[in-house]
């Protein structure tokens, strides 16, 4: 099996060679991450890893890093025995997660799922456990630690429909690789029937819910946030403000015709428009200056009111902030298909008015709940995004509704990280006293 997953790898690998190349021009170090994605670790984590008990932590880019951030934290308190070891694949990934490094963590990239980096990687690493984030499964490494008796299992855990299609269509492959999954720590029912379709034992799935709705503070402070962000930009106190967050190729032109639009009808509307990809803002730029509308971008120095009509974001971390100034909130991935949707959970903490497009499956049940509480605005194309924008920016008292709805909403689903620790550390010590024994 092992000869037929690196076949299967290179040919992936070949078919994603532009995406890798153009990821490798983004990073800090390309000769450090060709090394490390070959499973060549470097010499002062190998040697900062020296008698350590070590948990492999994977997330895969900047949502499932953040996602983690304050388990991290919440576990090697709860077990201050162990070092992790977080690995990302991007390297905007890679960024947000050396925020995260210290004494007790190590960040480095992600191997390559071809065996030999995989062999590599774990004889270096020799980790306890390897927790895996949201949706990730790598053959050659699932079935490595498997022959290292190395425990392995999915953090806040999910998977949508198409995807256990795509998994079940090639059974023969994947059946037994979700079957070696020591457990599955999924964020709602209908994630834990979908892992189980896929192969994983009944016994080794808890559903504990989705630790994003975790990883945003409760303090209303957007008040002062909202005014700094206005001045600091050139936006006055009054002017309404719609904020599109963690937008996909494809809806920024969607975006600017429905501006264009409702700007008819409120000329000191402005748009805030944050790609999901940084790299993509010169992109973006363009194409809405095509469209007729003056841009701006947020790294600027000084940024005039008069200058723009669309600030784009061209910084990373900064989006939750931004939601602070926001009057109508579009959050973005959903207009489009294949995408699945990004988090709503900082705009809906903000007490924002969410509109989204109908295309969700990576974030079901916390729109669902949005949706069903009244915490958000489901617009099926572009029209119905227009109507949504203009009902929420004439009507004070409906924007309110909508805001206090979606905290609500979000507020009542918080608590899965405090689960996942609990449960981790279960494992973690059943795990040491079965070695003992």
């Amino acid at each position: 099996m092992t000869l037929l997953y690196d076949a299967a790898y290179l040919v992936l690998a070949i078919i994603s060679l532009p995406a890798f190349l153009k990821r490798l021009a983004q990073a800090e170090c390309a000769k450090e991450l060709l090394k490390q994605r070959a499973g060549v670790l470097p010499a002062s984590l190998k040697e900062t890893l020296i008698g350590k008990k070590v948990i492999w932590l994977h997330a895969v880019s900047v949502g499932e890093v953040m996602a983690v951030e304050h388990f991290i934290k919440s576990l090697l308190q709860e077990c201050p025995g162990y070092h992790i070891v977080l690995t990302t694949v991007t390297p905007t990934g890679q960024r947000i997660a050396k925020k995260i490094e210290g004494p007790r963590v190590s960040v480095c990239y992600f191997p390559f799922d071809f065996s030999f980096a995989v062999k590599s990687f774990m004889r270096d690493l020799q980790p306890e456990c390897l927790l895996l984030a949201e949706t990730e499964i790598w053959p050659n490494l699932i079935t490595e630690a498997a022959r290292c008796r190395v425990p392995v299992g999915i953090l806040n855990a999910r998977l949508s429909r198409r995807s256990v299609r795509n998994y079940t269509r090639f059974r023969g492959l994947f059946h037994p690789l979700f079957s070696r999954l020591d457990f599955v720590l999924a964020q709602t029912r209908a994630d834990a029937e979908r892992f189980e379709s896929a192969g994983v034992p009944q016994a080794n799935i808890e559903v504990l819910g989705n630790m994003k709705y975790d990883n945003v503070s409760l303090e209303d402070a957007q008040g002062d946030l909202n005014l700094e962000l206005r001045s600091k930009w050139g936006v006055s106190k009054d002017d309404p403000v719609w904020v599109a967050g963690s937008t996909h190729a494809g809806e920024e032109k969607i975006l600017g015709r429905v501006f264009l639009k409702v700007v008819q009808k409120y000329p000191d509307l402005k748009l805030v428009l944050a790609p999901r990809h940084v790299e993509r803002s010169s992109e973006v730029a363009g194409l809405l200056n095509k469209m007729g509308l003056e841009t701006a971008f947020t790294s600027s120095p000084r940024i005039e009111k008069s200058s723009y009509k669309v600030l784009i974001l061209d910084q990373l971390g900064i989006l939750k902030k931004v939601y602070a100034m926001a009057d109508a909130v579009f959050v973005g991935g959903s207009m489009v298909p294949k995408r699945g949707g990004q988090n709503p959970i900082e705009p809906a903490v903000f007490r924002k008015a969410i509109v989204h497009g109908p295309h969700v499956f990576n974030f079901e049940r916390v729109y669902q709940i949005l949706d069903e509480e009244g915490g958000a605005m489901l617009a099926m194309d572009e029209s119905e995004l227009a109507l949504a924008l203009e009902r929420i920016l004439g009507s004070p008292a409906e924007n309110e509704r909508l805001g206090r709805s979606a905290y609500q909403a979000v507020v009542s689903l918080r608590g899965a990280t405090e689960k996942h620790v609990r449960w981790l550390a279960d494992f973690l010590a059943s795990e040491t006293e079965l070695v003992k024994g």
